[in-house]
């Protein structure tokens, strides 16, 4: 079983009935070509180099990385399944440490 990390709602006064924590074990590579995205790492198939424990940012210890040089881009990847009950009505996807900019793939298949 997977321990997840502050498993509860970063902002108890926006929680609803109805919501997931993301946090736990995420695949992860540093990309610091900042080329991620054109070699597709993004696809199903691909599977990253290495495993970050979310909500530790990668210079921390508790995140499994420790990396501490500047990374000029990054990349996660975790595999979410919805039930067609969760998606009667508005999807939100919220990443409280985006730095500068994200790009979400989401139904790839």
């Amino acid at each position: 079983m997977q321990t997840i990390y502050r498993p509860e709602h970063p902002k108890p006064q926006l929680e609803r009935q109805n919501w997931l924590n993301l946090n736990g074990e995420w695949q992860f590579e540093i990309d610091n070509g900042n080329s991620g995205e054109a070699r597709g790492l993004w696809q199903d198939d691909v599977t990253l180099g290495g495993k970050i424990i979310v909500p530790f940012c990668p210079e921390s210890a508790l995140s499994g990385v420790r990396h501490t040089d500047f990374m000029l881009g990054l990349v996660y990847k975790r595999k979410v399944t919805l039930e067609k009950k969760d998606l009667g009505g508005r999807v939100l996807l919220h990443f409280g440490a985006v730095d500068y900019a994200c790009t979400v793939y989401v139904n790839q298949k």
